[in-house]
């Protein structure tokens, strides 16, 4: 009998010990869901003749996250979120711009004689799919690493700040009025696809409510620009020829349920 009080008594000690309060950190759970913001930069990845990358844009987004666990320490991440992103562009080859004038409710098709310069602006959904991989809570924090994909579905696109030379002899001039801002919905592709690579830590804050934040990678390996273009060309009417994927880098703030 004092055997087993003896065993009873060690035995409520180590749970005592060891045992984890689930009140004082997150619980195991198959399922999580979040809220996550996506600030960063971009910029575009040039891949022929006659164009270069012209500075950073930005990258902004925020949606729905979701995590479904594996293991402890494995999940599979994805999400829905809404996201708007920048690249400009210099064009190095003597190239015209071809574009549409609203004057009066009343559209005139116009040709600028020469295209130095614009910024794209892409609106799209995107959706990630990733595998996590996640430390043991240390203290009140959680470190990760994730690697995978992103299918960004593109909704919008426009291009503005075009710098032109509208005649021959004129001094080059950024478009203006009505034409500030070009529909170029027709130059990109639907899809988008990306690697997507990153790393942060969730900050346990109470109960299975985390705060998140990280860094994260976005590299396209495919192009988001048509290759032939139905408005810059050539002189002599040849289609300009393009290879042009986008990148970005963006932070990831965000809170975990």
């Amino acid at each position: 009998m004092k055997k087993i009080i003896t065993l009873l008594v060690i035995l409520t000690m180590s749970v005592t010990v060891f045992g984890q309060d689930i009140s004082t950190g997150p619980e195991f759970r198959k399922h999580r869901f979040g809220l996550k913001g996506t600030p960063g930069v971009a910029y575009f990845g040039v891949n022929k003749p006659g164009k270069k990358n012209k500075g950073l844009g930005y990258h902004i987004g925020g949606g729905l996250n979701y995590e479904y666990s594996l293991s402890k320490n494995v999940a599979i991440a994805s999400g829905l979120i809404f996201s708007q992103t920048t690249g400009k562009v210099e064009y190095l080859d003597t190239l015209g711009l071809d574009y549409v004038s609203i004057s009066n409710g009343t559209e005139t098709s116009e040709r600028a004689y020469r295209l130095h310069s614009r910024s794209y602006v892409f609106k799209s959904v995107d959706i990630p799919l990733k595998f996590k991989f996640r430390t043991p809570e240390i203290g009140y924090l959680t470190y990760y690493g994730e690697f995978g994909s992103t299918v960004n579905i593109i909704t919008g696109a426009f291009a503005r700040k075009n710098l032109v030379t509208l005649n021959d002899g004129d001094t080059q001039s950024l478009l203006s009025g009505n034409e500030t801002t070009l529909d170029a919905i027709d130059e990109v592709f639907f899809l988008r696809g990306g690697v997507n690579f990153g790393a942060g830590v969730e900050w346990n804050v109470a109960g299975n409510t985390s705060l998140l934040l990280g860094l994260n990678g976005n590299l396209g390996f495919t192009n988001i620009l048509k290759t032939n273009s139905a408005s810059i060309n050539y002189d002599s009417g040849d289609a300009f020829k393009r290879a042009t994927n986008l990148n970005y880098i963006a932070l990831q703030l965000g809170v975990q349920f």
